[in-house]
């Protein structure tokens, strides 16, 4: 028990030390102070103030009676196990890197030497390769080497056990200042944190809580010189630990044995637990010894000892809680007696009462000196057995604590000459942890939130131990934690995030996203096995473990990542690859309508978070504040793609699409930094990103209020009121945006004295306006006002022909761009869904008759299904008066003047006024599916102009007819061409489709029409009814199915249509009709 020590103790300051700091200072630590306190004042009438302390060894024993109390003394003897644990109550000094080390934390000050410095002990992670200090930061662990978070490396030359790190103290009130500056000191209330959870040992975070009656209490009494002494432990009632009454164990239950003489640890008597000790062991702090000789009555002790861990005291993961007397300055026996007779230990335990237990040693359990090396035939042949195991064979945890026991044998073997007992005592630790190695089934199951997040948010250890009656998670189900995203106005719940499963309500009416849709998961089989008997036998279970284990859709292969799951039910963090994305950042803001925080990532060109496909296999993200409390965040509710996401941390803040987003979960990051943001990635590396986003304090929405003082002409000031700011705030205005547009400082407005003055520029007018002021603790507030127009209805109308018609001087795209609202016949054709303003009129305010409504799978709704029936428009415009109206497009003017001149004879007119005519009738033919009633008067107007100028023939009188002579010879006329033939082929219409667009270049396409020997394009910014407005492009091969308009105009909209052409010698040429009218809008 002393090799296995290392002394895992630590200076433990109560504190969750889970957070991994950026760099490690090497803690200073002094044998004669290293105490680790926690204090308080307690509701006592004494003025005291109770507190755990940490004491070195020789501080607990020297008020103690036993032999060598307050000596300091070592000893540069080695025992029988090559340890200088011969000395009185100094420290324990190890230079072993086994996992013993671990269990010094349990309850023990430890400190880990290296060249470079030395580090006080906290507690180590599950798996035992991070080590935690008590200055908050920790280190990698690997056999003796320590790898500092900057990625440095130190070696340990030593580990030290100095004392005990919670033993309970009361201080005088007036002395409590001065203790402080000797004791590191943590308040009542605090943690109490230790461990190494190992199969039935298992680590603990408990809270503090010393009073008067706290068993085993020590009174720190000032001496003259400054320093403190610490009386005998008193017996008391209460446990010391918050919420926790005194609990007892039973030594004579839990499997005593006197152990016979080996002396595998170096000790010369043993006595081992190995019954339901874990918890004991866990918390056991000290043991004292007393003899009594041949005295079975034990009335008269010959001697007391105290012990120290390591040195005497040990703990087995599995081989149970193991005393020993070592032969050393601290424990001498009377002259004249060998240690054989009566005997009594008792152990004093964190939280426990002290356990008694009265024994005989005879003359076979005193070890007697052994010079001559052991046989180790069988170690080597059972180390040589083992050396093939494959580590991937078999789960971590089982892994570590076998690769411990291997190298321990392998040490063994190495010593020059090994003592029997040694080399027993490695071959029954060695074959017991071969026969403990577990394997993995391998497997998917949908998790819930809350089974999900709980792993990752939470140090949670693989554990194989069956617990069927708690659930840990619990906690993360209640109601805005991490339950299910509610959706009942949309299907995205269904789809939108491939890693996600749902479930429909009930009603039918939407949904809920439930959790991650086929996790990959591990299970030790020894665990797999027992879940699946207690199925069997239709055991209850409390927690989520057998529905899980129902669930799974078991795989024959290693998966990339997996949680492993745990016998109460819970999931460790995924088991996963990790990127550090330091090409990418991310910003936050408190102004979002998803969140009353909105973190939105800057990618760069090929970087982790830029080929992240959110929707694919984004399974989570965590952020994790300055003090290393970690948050979830939940599909829909608070992740979007492209990595971004948001939050609420307050009750009753809606998103715009009106659902109430969850802030239980999210509510403590208010007023924190966030440090790290780390993306869960299915089946891939996930993205770590560093970075310092300030969470600020909300300030009330109105906190800021912006008034008009007048209407807009040539401008416009506002009155600003900052009083109702908080306390302390210094708000800056940071910008100002009319809609969309941020407006430029100095050119567009100015701002002084609380007084906002809006300037007459192309980017200002009429409208909604916002104020953004900003401050480095409080979260933005904007202020928001409307500059009117001061229009009165009747002002704004819309005329006979179809036309929206405003006051003179008023721009109609800024009366379009503030429309808010448009209804055609009571129904709202605005919002998702609906129609752009922009679409429904043309430049002059014309009402465009063939505007649709665009589906995103590229269907067409027309606006005015019927363009020969009147509708009825409201327009809604901000800053503007409301006006309606009734539009019909009228097209009868137009129809009688085509029927006009159709009804005319051409042999009757000149060429040329006829050909002017026939453009003009053509153009009124394609008019009358015009968009706006503007180009269908236009049309008409030019027909009507073109019938006017017809000019008839003139009449040339005939000749006399020319007598025959039939000696005179006629010249034949050459023959005339042959009528062409009709060409009897019908073409169906194309589909025509708009492809990228620039500034100055547009694509479409279409698809190949059946019998098509080519194709005609015709685009236009007026109407196809303007010939001189439309441009045509001829593509003569039917296989083309696409091309490129060029030379337009940028910031332009561009009408755009095609027909299918056959052309065949000797036929008529066919056309198919003209297809939809598609929309062409350049960029800037």
């Amino acid at each position: 028990m002393r090799n296995k020590l290392l002394v895992a103790g630590t200076l433990a300051l109560a504190m969750t030390c889970t957070t991994v700091f950026s760099s490690i200072t090497p803690a200073v630590v002094k044998a004669a102070s290293v105490s680790t306190v926690q204090t308080q004042t307690a509701e006592n009438s004494d003025d005291y103030v109770y507190c755990y302390a940490g004491l070195t060894w020789a501080e607990y024993w020297k008020a103690e009676g036993v032999m060598a109390a307050g000596d300091t003394t070592s000893s540069d003897t080695a025992d029988s196990h090559d340890e200088k644990d011969k000395g009185a109550f100094d420290a324990v000094t190890r230079a072993t890197t086994n996992h013993g080390l671990h269990r010094g934390s349990y309850q023990c000050t430890a400190v880990i030497k290296t060249a470079e410095g030395e580090y006080s002990v906290s507690h180590w992670s599950s798996d035992g390769k991070t080590v935690y200090f008590t200055d908050g930061t920790s280190a990698g662990w690997n056999r003796g080497t320590l790898t500092l978070t900057d990625g440095t490396t130190q070696t340990m030359t030593e580990y030290d056990v100095l004392g005990l790190k919670y033993v309970p103290v009361k201080v005088k009130s007036s002395d409590y200042a001065s203790f402080k500056e000797k004791y590191s000191v943590v308040e009542n209330n605090s943690t109490l944190i230790g461990g190494y959870g190992e199969k039935n040992l298992q680590d603990y975070n408990v809270t503090a809580s010393v009073d008067k009656d706290t068993n085993g209490l020590k009174t720190a009494e000032k001496q003259s010189d400054g320093s403190f002494t610490f009386t005998q432990r008193s017996n008391g009632s209460s446990s010391g630990i918050k919420d926790k009454t005194l609990k007892t164990a039973d030594l004579n239950n839990m499997g005593a044995t006197v152990k016979d003489a080996s002396g595998s640890y170096g000790e010369f008597l043993r006595v081992d637990f190995t019954k339901n000790y874990g918890d004991l062991g866990a918390n056991m702090q000290a043991v004292k010894w007393t003899y009594y000789g041949n005295d079975s009555t034990r009335s008269k002790a010959l001697a007391t000892y105290g012990t120290k861990f390591a040195a005497d005291n040990w703990m087995h993961k599995s081989m149970g809680i193991q005393l020993g007397l070592t032969n050393s300055i601290r424990c001498q026996l009377p002259k004249g007696y060998d240690g054989t007779g009566y005997w009594s230990l008792t152990i004093y335990a964190l939280g426990y009462a002290d356990s008694t237990y009265n024994f005989e040693a005879t003359d076979a359990n005193i070890v007697k000196p052994d010079t001559n090396a052991g046989d180790t035939t069988e170690l080597n042949k059972l180390v040589s057995s083992v050396e093939g195991l494959n580590p991937s064979d078999y789960t971590e945890k089982s892994w570590n604590s076998f690769e411990t026991e291997l190298n321990e044998a392998k040490d063994i073997l190495a010593k020059e000459t090994p003592t029997q007992a040694e080399i027993n005592e490695a071959v029954e630790h060695l074959t017991a942890a071969k026969n403990a190695l577990d394997k993995y089934v391998y497997g998917t199951a949908n998790l819930s939130y809350a089974d999900f997040y709980y792993g990752e948010l939470n140090d949670v250890k693989e554990d194989t131990t069956l617990d069927l009656t708690s659930d840990k998670a619990a906690s993360y189900r209640e109601s805005g934690m991490y339950d299910a995203v509610s959706s009942a106005t949309t299907n995205k719940y269904k789809s939108f995030f491939s890693s996600t499963y749902s479930e429909d309500n009930a009603n039918g009416q939407g949904g809920s996203i439930i959790g991650m849709k086929d996790v990959n998961i591990a299970v030790p089989t020894s665990l797999y096995e027992n879940a699946k008997k207690a199925i069997s036998d239709n055991k209850e279970c409390s927690n989520k473990l057998l529905e899980i284990i129902s669930s799974m859709k078991l795989s024959d292969t290693t998966p990339s990542e997996y949680k492993i799951l745990n016998g109460d039910g819970t999931l460790t963090a995924m088991k996963s690859e990790v990127t550090e994305d330091t090409s990418d950042t991310l910003t936050i803001k408190t102004q979002s309508s998803y969140g009353q925080y909105e973190v939105d990532p800057v990618t760069s060109e090929n970087s982790p978070l830029s080929n992240l496909s959110a929707k694919d296999s984004l399974l989570g993200i965590i952020v994790e504040d300055e003090d290393g409390k970690k948050y979830g965040m939940e599909h829909l509710e608070n992740i979007w793609i492209g990595g971004k996401f948001s939050f609420a941390v307050t009750d009753g803040f809606k998103e715009k699409h009106g659902n109430t987003i969850d802030y239980n979960r999210h509510e403590a990051l208010q007023g924190k930094t966030i440090k790290k943001v780390t993306y869960l990635v299915k089946n891939d590396a996930d993205i770590v990103i560093n970075t310092n986003l300030k969470c600020k304090t909300l300030a009330g929405s109105d906190s800021i209020k912006a008034t008009a003082n007048d209407n807009f002409k040539d401008g416009a000031t506002v009155s600003v009121d900052t009083a109702a700011v908080p306390s302390g705030s210094n708000y800056t205005l940071s910008s100002v945006s009319m809609g969309k547009t941020v407006l430029t400082e100095g050119t567009d407005y100015t701002y002084a004295n609380n007084t906002l003055t809006i300037k007459a520029t192309d980017n200002t007018g009429v409208g909604s306006y916002s104020m953004v002021f900003t401050d480095d603790t409080y979260s933005d507030i904007v202020a928001s006002f409307t500059l009117e127009s001061g229009y009165k209805t009747g002002d704004i109308s819309i005329n006979k022909n179809n036309q929206v018609t405003l006051p003179a001087g008023v721009n109609f795209k800024k009366y379009v761009n503030n429309i808010t609202s448009i209804k055609i016949n009571g129904v709202e054709k605005t919002g998702k869904g609906g129609i752009k303003a922009t679409d429904l009129f043309d430049a002059d305010g014309n009402i465009n008759f063939n505007a649709a409504i665009k589906g995103k799978d590229g269907s067409s709704t027309p606006v005015f299904a019927d363009k020969s029936a009147s509708y009825t428009i409201e327009l809604t415009s901000t800053g503007y008066p409301s006006v309606s109206g009734t539009v019909q497009l009228n097209t009868s003017i137009l129809e009688a003047s085509i029927k006009k001149a159709e009804e005319l004879d051409s042999s009757k007119y000149t060429a040329e006024t006829w050909k002017a005519l026939q453009t003009a009738l053509t153009e009124a033919k394609e008019a009358k599916s015009a968009n706006t009633q503007a180009i269908v008067d236009a049309a008409n107007t030019k027909l009507t102009e073109a019938l006017s100028g017809l000019k008839e023939k003139a009449v040339t009188p005939s000749k006399p007819a020319t007598p025959s002579n039939p000696d005179t010879t006629t010249t034949k006329k050459p023959a005339t061409k042959p009528a062409l033939k009709k060409s009897n082929v019908k073409l169906s219409k194309p589909v025509l489709k708009v492809g990228k667009t620039t500034k100055n270049k547009a694509k479409v396409t279409w698809k190949k029409v059946k019998k098509a020997t080519g194709y005609e394009i015709q685009y236009t910014t007026k109407g196809f009814g303007n010939k001189k407005a439309t441009k045509t492009i001829k593509v003569s091969k039917a296989k083309i199915t696409s091309a490129q308009l060029k030379k337009l105009k940028k910031k332009t909209i561009y009408k755009v249509r095609i027909r299918a052409v056959y052309t065949k010698a000797g036929y008529q040429t066919a056309t198919s009709k003209w297809s939809a009218t598609k929309t062409v809008k350049t960029k800037y």
